[in-house]
């Protein structure tokens, strides 16, 4: 379990990026093993290899991606902590690398054996319920979970994933108790909106959503952050409707190694990632996919994001009262 004395541990970090950008010159001599802990056709793995496709010309050699599947990425984690920390293999990170050391048993202390090189994108989440839902709004769905205790259902892939946890963190901010129901996936949760057996989900923005919402099978209540996104943009946002920035939520994507790989290793690989994101190519497929370009301003900012991710998560699931098993 860990608490707050991660934000501490942003000193792990200083001067790492500083010092990398001072140095240059490196270069894999082999290829670069990307390793992800996704399936295969994910999201995340679309996301791994759009990326890993335009760092090959900045590196100078293939990035080949492997996938290494389980324990919700913890799998592929603890391979790349057991190979040597000289930028020949790094890992590809998400959210649940800030939530899985909160839930499960890792085999690695997050604080000192993670470090992140940047991010590459953020993920909206969305609030979306079934076209036969009593409700319409974001408001109004609250007010039917105060009136009806653990009256509103909601579907999720599993406790910890970024669905449960979004929906959480509206529910405690708003002060309403949903009865959270488990699936299998997102699949079998649309399957129980579109039969009216679910209320609604939280989930992570897709390119499928926006078929079903404009189909009238499901609605989008609202997207939880600032700013309203292209690929929903009748969504409003939780901030336009009054919720706090301690209520916005966004899953994430980025690139780590393990810590004491050489300075100069870290800065070509954070130029490779960054300049990644920024090209065309990369852009529109992240675009296309509903995933949102983010890249780290810095390696400082990067791991202090992430550090700020482990507190935050830390901190809500010890809330809700779940334990890691």
């Amino acid at each position: 379990m860990i608490g707050r004395r991660g934000l501490g541990a942003l000193a792990l970090a200083a001067g790492l990026p500083g010092a990398a950008r001072a140095q240059g010159g490196w270069r894999p001599t082999r290829p670069v093993a990307f390793v992800n802990g996704f399936a295969p056709g994910s999201t995340i793995d679309l996301v791994a290899r759009l990326v890993a496709r335009e760092m090959e010309p900045k590196l100078g050699q293939p990035v080949v991606v492997e996938s290494r599947t389980g324990g919700s990425g913890n799998v592929a984690m603890q391979h790349v902590l057991r190979q040597p920390a000289d930028g020949q293999t790094i890992g590809f990170a998400a959210i649940t690398l800030g939530t899985n050391p909160h839930l499960m048993s890792v085999g690695y202390d997050p604080i000192r054996d993670i470090q992140m090189v940047s991010r590459i994108s953020t993920v909206p989440v969305a609030i979306v319920v079934g076209g036969q839902a009593p409700f319409r709004t974001l408001p109004e769905m609250i007010a039917f979970a105060r009136a009806n205790r653990e009256g509103l259902t909601l579907g999720h892939g599993g406790t910890g994933t970024s669905g449960f946890l979004a929906a959480q963190l509206l529910a405690r901010s708003a002060g309403f108790a949903p009865l959270m129901v488990p699936y299998t996936g997102t699949g079998p949760v649309y399957q129980a909106m579109l039969a009216g057996t679910l209320h609604g989900t939280f989930t992570p923005v897709d390119n499928t959503l926006p078929g079903q919402v404009a189909g009238g099978a499901m609605r989008v209540l609202a997207v939880m952050q600032e700013s309203r996104i292209a690929m929903l943009p009748d969504a409003p946002t939780t901030r336009e409707l009054g919720f706090g920035p301690e209520t916005d939520f966004r899953s994430w994507h980025g690139v780590m190694v393990r810590p004491g790989t050489p300075a100069p290793a870290v800065a070509a690989l954070f130029e490779a990632v960054t300049g990644a994101v920024a090209t065309p190519s990369v852009q529109e497929g992240l675009l296309r996919a509903g995933v949102e370009p983010a890249p780290s301003a810095s390696v400082e900012e990067a791991q202090a994001f992430y550090m700020t991710e482990l507190t935050r998560w830390g901190e809500l699931i010890r809330a809700i009262g779940i334990r890691p098993q």
